[in-house]
């Protein structure tokens, strides 16, 4: 019962944004890499324009990992994007507090024509396993909520910086021990619609 009202609550905050998402962040629940691994993944960005992001992940520990994003998003102005980010495991869930929460600060790039965007984006995140029974396979729903720092700066226009909230939502369906599924939106300024890729422990 405590489990199925911990996916209600993600399920009711989550799709109560808009649906767009972060193109820089974890792209993983908040628990610990899969397997206690190092991981690869590549996400499909869609919006208005269509993009591709490669991310690897690095296990420091089994409380802290960090990782390193490069993509684009195409259109009529192709976007470069680079990115990283540090992420430190907070609490694993537990009998008193069935939740994984995990803190990330992220940095992300943007470089388009005439126009470059640094964000920086410190976040929380939450998630809880669900084990399917009768397989090794697991449903991971995962929140995160952030706040994004913005520098625009465009050739022969100045600078500007601004700020906005992010909310993430998203469900990973693992596999097998050596494959995940997610699937994310979220809300927020400066982010995809939706999100869909795997991910892979090597």
């Amino acid at each position: 019962m405590r489990r199925l009202a911990v996916l209600v609550v993600l399920l009711g905050v989550g799709l109560a944004g808009s649906a767009r998402a972060n193109t820089f962040g974890q792209l993983i629940p908040a628990s610990p890499l899969m397997g206690g691994n190092n991981e690869f993944g590549v996400y499909l960005l869609l919006d208005n324009d269509t993009g591709l992001l490669g991310q690897a992940r690095f296990s420091s520990s089994s409380k802290l990992d960090w990782g390193l994003q490069a993509g684009f998003v195409g259109g009529d102005n192709t976007v470069v994007l680079l990115g990283g980010d540090i992420r430190p495991v907070l609490h694993a869930a537990n009998d008193d507090f069935p939740l994984d929460l995990a803190f990330d600060a992220g940095i992300g790039l943007s470089i388009a024509d005439h126009v470059t965007l640094l964000r920086v984006l410190p976040s929380i995140e939450g998630s809880h396993r669900f084990d399917l029974n009768g397989s090794d396979g697991a449903l991971t729903p995962y929140l995160s909520v952030g706040l994004g720092i913005n520098h625009v700066s465009v050739d022969g226009g100045g600078d500007d910086t601004s700020t906005d909230v992010n909310a993430r939502f998203g469900l990973e369906w693992e596999a097998t021990h050596k494959l995940g599924v997610i699937g994310e939106f979220g809300a927020g300024e400066g982010t995809s619609d939706f999100i869909l890729g795997v991910n892979v422990p090597f």
